[in-house]
């Protein structure tokens, strides 16, 4: 907890039964809005709580949106879009696992600043954009494009899995299922303003997708400390992989044999909101990137945790420090 508020401050909601509190977030960043949100086995309640929470909060819904499959398809991304689009919310709201929330990410750079989405794809494109539409405005060849945003708009982010940390991050990944290739934004203007993750949502989450969830927790924080090595940041990537595999190590067996186990799901909760920490503080590498290819036989974090074994052979004699 020490390290997540290092990290995120007071920005960041989390724990069992912070889930009503969404209405007052979401009314400090905005009154109109548009929720998108996944369903699945045991969320209707939660879905009531976060639309109670907002009407009390005087906060105007103007459409709900079902959320993106897994790995974020393009279909998905560019539906989503066009509800934002149609609608022009003032505060937006995902409910979901790290492919909605990845969604509406790149959906809110598509309604601000148009063009295509592969013209964001890499580094830095999004404030690179951002930043040429803030020069632009006053300009009076350019007066009907200056109206339009130059700053994206507020996104409440509110995490439905212990997995990506999608919730906490500067990464949007989207996916080509034709082709079987994803793509990754990666942008500070796209971090969400107010995460929030209510821990108890995860209590009905399959043994498949809690499992898969917590490897890609461990690949986060162990590819980011390997990563790390002789450089100023390995310390504080120590600490939060050592936290962060301690607790997926500890927790994982025992949620997967008790589901609704409170004091489990949150160390996996916490575990996986580290290993968000971990990836904004260095760069993940072979077992991620080749789970890119991989989109096609199985999930994002197994196919993780298949293969950082095998990279970590390989990087073996340059990560001694870390091995140890």
């Amino acid at each position: 907890r020490l390290l997540l508020r290092q990290f995120k401050g007071d920005s960041y909601v989390y724990g069992v039964g912070v889930l009503p509190q969404v209405g007052a977030i979401a009314a400090a960043q905005g009154k109109r809005a548009v929720l998108v949100r996944n369903r699945f086995a045991g969320n209707s309640p939660h879905l009531d709580s976060i639309r109670h929470s907002l009407e009390q909060a005087g906060v105007d819904l103007y459409a709900e949106v079902e959320g993106a499959a897994p790995n974020a398809p393009r279909e998905d991304l560019k539906r989503i879009t066009d509800v934002i689009v149609d609608h022009e919310p003032d505060v937006l709201i995902s409910f979901g696992g790290g492919s909605t929330i990845d969604c509406v990410k790149a959906a809110e750079v598509l309604r601000t600043l148009g063009g295509d989405i592969e013209e964001y794809f890499g580094t830095g494109m999004v404030a690179k954009k951002l930043e040429e539409r803030k020069m632009q405005a006053g300009t009076p060849a350019l007066r009907e494009q200056a109206r339009k945003p130059a700053l994206l708009t507020p996104h409440v982010a509110i995490q439905t899995a212990s997995s990506s940390g999608a919730h906490l991050t500067k990464y949007s990944n989207i996916t080509d299922v034709h082709s079987g290739q994803k793509k990754l934004i990666v942008d500070l203007s796209i971090v969400p303003q107010r995460p929030l993750y209510d821990y108890a949502v995860s209590f009905e989450a399959p043994a498949s997708l809690t499992a898969d969830g917590a490897l890609d927790g461990i690949a986060h924080a162990l590819e980011v400390l390997y990563s790390a090595v002789g450089k100023p940041e390995y310390d504080l990537a120590a600490q939060i992989a050592e936290a962060t595999i301690r607790l997926v190590v500890n927790y994982l067996p025992r949620v997967l044999d008790h589901p609704h186990d409170a004091e489990g799901r949150e160390a996996l909760g916490l575990a996986t909101d580290l290993g968000g920490y971990a990836i904004m503080v260095g760069g993940t590498s072979g077992a991620h990137l080749t789970s890119f290819s991989l989109i096609d036989v199985m999930s994002h974090g197994r196919a993780c945790g298949m293969l950082n074994p095998y990279y970590t052979v390989f990087f073996a004699p340059a990560v001694e420090q870390p091995l140890r």
